[in-house]
């Protein structure tokens, strides 16, 4: 065993050996040394003491497992392995348990990971279980080994993190800790808890007893720091730490990692030298298989689609050529080389590549029979490659049908989400229910016990005296009232809280039930899209279908987002001054052709002036008031006016429909109310919910009648401004040229949004430059040598958030007044706020085309005006 892993107590024989030349001291007393022998004989204790190891730690465990196995397996695995292997077969037939369990941990450790060793591992956590206390030890190994070996398998027997804890707190040596936090924090990133499992694995390294431990911590947090942020300057600190641990000629293995470790972390920034630099380094040890099989292969594949991606595919293919000869007994591997290689031959496009990607798509369609290894996830990617290969090659039939297949995945992988956000939903209500009925029960407990120590205290004083009795009889009924109204209290919040969840929990069975819909309707439309293109009519008409499913679902998704917020409390206000001209010219834009298929007229009425107001709150009330109108009135039509006195607007919504009846008008406000089911074939029930509530939120008066002849008469009240926003009076320039075409940079970490957004905008004329980051805009701007006219952005990338990179790139182009439009899910005030600080335009998802159109025309800097900035 190599010195520099030993960093546990002293060697108890050497120790030992100086006690013994101690006590040979003592027996060879010379004349006038007698106070020397006196000193010994009286520190021999002491020494002794401190020749055994400090309590709770386990040095044989430590010699075994830590320096022996873990140690074995960081300098070379595949050995590692095949000695494990070998000492578990031998041992299979031995009838000492303790031995067989060991093995099977130093096995287990070393192996890579295979769905067949879970049933290796389950029967002898079992056995280690059931020998009891005294194989406490040998359970810990097998479970930590196959925790940390087998985590993709979810074997059955699998102890969690917090027993693992427990059982070492148990065994007593602080070294085990390393193990489980090693286990905690691989459970963390799971579940892309990044912060959690970094601060998991800072704990981790200081419990490290050997510096092949520490290295191995310190790497495993670079690759944290990677995952969740790869431009994070603290992943190449972490592994320039790592790396001055160990020696590299010691632990090839550890170093081989190290190097992969930085391929990924340079080429995720995309600094291609760096990266192909460390990719050199690494290949030699990869190719000879150092890592094992199934590593050596998933670097390998690594390698290759990195390559792809900087346009070297012949030299991928290579790899993922010598690749195959890993592939034994590892599907996931198999299925990511096919995958890889279908991109490369995609990018390549030759005849040769041509006949080697159908061999490919066949092996891996066989291969994707076994469910049980891959899921729709897996599916989908493969289909989305082989519907681009089959495009690549002018195979247009066949690409469709791939991309049919993988959107068939998709949504197979959407309703596995959805079912599994539903069941942890329903898990929260019923902890949450939990709670409350815990907290009643107590609130209970505690006021039989108050009222029991109020009656003893009360009996007590009455023994002493009628005078004391009388006044501690009536503290305790005073007490009695006060904990009664406290009582009352608790339980009038527990109604509100379990009004509150019902209310969530049939929003959510709406939501559901009324989604379905459209979302039925989009894909039976999109099964009809493949027959519908061959006939100009029937393709028109198809699209209007697809056109309304969509606007319904949105419609649907806005409302149910807006009453959440309202509902939630968490809305908050931004006032400004609204102009009525345009709220009226965009409710006749909006509602003016869904009137006429109905059949009824729209009359709204000229209006001018300005009121205070929130804009989207206000825009989502008057919508909902015209909306539900049309929807309830067959015949005549609906009528928006508004009329001004003194410092106040009315704005009035009148119909002729049939009514409602008076005791009925307070109902309809409420959530998943419809008077007339048989009228409401769209929709969530809460339009008007999210009407009055919008409305007592911005303390504007609110009243529905219904006269005796029939109809529906709302009113609103709204205060009025004299002010007139600047933004109101449209620039010359703007105005004259708003329709030209322009430069738009655009910034989109997904690709499907950003390649469709980026062909819309080309449709209506746009030049566009598209990118996932500022970097990436940047670097295609600076070479054409040009500057944007509009930058439009979402909010949520990838690694960051669009205000911040629309700020890098306004710096990198020197043009701090760059046209901006922040498209977003997000509703919060704050982000609007933040927004609006950095002079950057919001739209809310889902954004239908036209209004982006429109948004697109009045942001878009005319070319001529920007000209004179440009550089060249």
């Amino acid at each position: 065993m190599d010195p520099a892993l030993h960093r546990t107590a002293p060697s108890l024989a050497t120790d030992r050996f100086t006690g013994a030349r101690a006590m040979s001291v003592c027996a060879t007393r010379r004349p006038g040394a007698g106070w020397r022998t006196w000193v010994v004989l009286c520190c021999l204790p002491l020494a002794t003491a401190l020749a055994e190891p400090p309590p709770g730690l386990d040095p044989a465990w430590r010699e075994r497992f830590v320096l022996g196995y873990f140690a074995q397996t960081m300098q070379d695995p595949v050995r590692a392995s095949r000695e494990a292997r070998a000492e578990l077969a031998a041992m299979q037939s031995s009838a000492d348990p303790r031995r067989r369990l060991q093995a099977a941990a130093r096995y287990l450790l070393a192996t890579d990971e295979g769905a067949a060793d879970c049933a290796l591992a389950d029967p002898l956590i079992d056995e280690a279980r059931a020998a009891g206390p005294a194989f406490a030890s040998e359970l810990f190994d097998v479970a930590v080994s196959a925790y940390l070996s087998l985590s993709d398998q979810h074997c059955k027997r699998f102890l969690d993190p917090d027993e693992l804890a427990s059982l070492a707190r148990q065994l007593g040596d602080p070294a085990r800790q390393y193990f489980v936090l090693g286990a905690r924090a691989l459970s963390q990133l799971k579940a892309n808890r990044f912060n959690d499992a970094l601060q998991t694995l800072a704990e981790q390294t200081d419990l490290a007893i050997s510096d092949a431990q520490a290295a191995f911590s310190l790497q495993n947090r670079a690759q944290a720091e990677l995952a969740a942020n790869p431009s994070s300057d603290a992943a190449r600190t972490l592994l320039a730490q790592a790396a001055s641990r160990i020696d590299a000629g010691q632990f090839p293995a550890l170093h081989l990692s190290q190097q992969v470790l930085t391929f990924r972390m340079e080429f995720a920034v995309r600094h291609d030298a760096a990266a192909f630099d460390a990719m050199q380094r690494a290949l030699p040890g990869t190719l000879r298989g150092l890592l094992g099989d199934c590593p050596s292969g998933f670097d390998l594949v690594t390698f290759a689609r990195a390559l792809t991606t900087a346009g070297r595919a012949a030299q991928a293919q290579s790899l993922l050529d010598q690749a195959k000869r890993f592939d034994t007994g590892c599907k996931k591997l198999v299925a990511l080389r096919s995958r890889a290689a279908l991109e490369v031959f995609t990018a390549l496009g030759t005849p040769d590549a041509f006949v080697r990607g159908q061999q490919e798509i066949a092996a891996l369609e066989a291969l994707l029979c076994d469910t049980r290894s891959f899921g729709p996830q897996t599916v989908k990617g493969f289909k989305t490659r082989a519907s681009a290969f089959w495009e690549r090659f002018g195979r247009y039939d066949k690409a469709l049908q791939a991309l049919q297949e993988a959107n068939k995945a998709g949504e197979l992988l959407q309703k596995i989400s959805s079912e599994t956000a539903r069941v942890e939903l329903q898990e929260k209500l019923n902890v949450a229910a939990k709670d409350k009925e815990n907290a009643r029960l107590k609130a209970e407990a505690s006021l039989q016990e108050e009222r029991q120590r109020g009656w003893i205290l009360a009996f007590a004083v009455a023994i002493a005296g009628g005078a004391a009795a009388g006044a501690a009889l009536s503290v305790a009924i005073r007490r009695g009232r006060r904990l009664a109204l406290v009582s009352a209290e608790l339980a009038e919040r527990n109604k509100d809280l379990e009004q509150r969840s019902a209310s969530r929990i049939r929003l959510l069975a709406a939501a559901c039930h009324d989604l379905r819909q459209p979302a039925h309707a989009l894909g039976m439309q999109t099964e009809l899209g493949d027959d519908a293109h061959r006939d100009p009519a029937t393709f028109a008409t198809w699209l209007q279908s697809v056109r309304r499913s969509t606007a319904s679902l949105a419609d649907m998704l806005d409302s149910l987002m807006d009453l959440g917020r309202l509902d939630g409390g968490h809305y908050t206000p931004l006032l400004s001054d609204i102009s009525l001209p345009e709220l009226m010219q965009d409710l006749t834009l909006h509602f003016s052709g869904l009137a006429s298929r109905k059949g009824l007229t729209l009359d709204v009425a000229p209006a001018d002036g300005h009121v205070v107001s929130d804009h989207h709150l206000l825009r989502r009330i008057l919508f909902n008031l015209v909306s539900n109108a049309i929807k309830y009135t067959d015949a005549g039509g609906v009528q928006v006016t508004t009329h001004r006195h003194g410092d106040q607007v009315t704005l009035t919504v009148r119909d002729t429909g049939p009514g409602i009846p008076p005791d009925k008008v307070d109902d309809v406000f409420r959530d998943y109310v419809r008077l007339n089911p048989g009228k409401a074939a769209e929709g969530l029930g809460i339009g008007l919910s999210i009407v009055r509530r919008g409305a007592e939120l911005l303390g504007h008066g609110l009243t529905m009648t219904s006269p005796a002849g029939g109809g529906t008469l709302v009113t609103l009240s709204l205060p009025w401004t004299d002010a007139t926003p600047a933004a109101d009076t449209p620039a010359p320039a703007l105005a004259k040229t708003a329709s030209r075409p322009g430069l738009v940079a655009l910034m989109e970490d997904d690709v499907e949004v950003r390649d469709a957004m980026a062909a819309l905008l080309r449709r209506w004329g746009h030049v566009v430059c598209a990118g996932q980051d500022a970097q990436d805009l940047a670097a295609q701007l600076t070479r054409g040598h040009q500057r944007p006219d509009l930058v439009i952005t979402d909010f949520h990338l990838a690694t960051t958030n669009g205000l911040d990179e629309l700020d890098r790139l306004r710096r990198m182009l020197a043009s701090p007044e760059l046209p901006a439009l922040l498209v977003t899910g997000n509703l919060d005030s704050d982000l609007a706020a933040r927004a609006a600080a950095a002079g950057v335009a919001v739209a809310h998802k889902p954004l239908a085309p036209g209004k982006l159109a429109t948004l697109v025309q009045r942001l878009c800097r005319p070319a001529a005006a920007d000209a004179a900035n440009r550089p060249g």
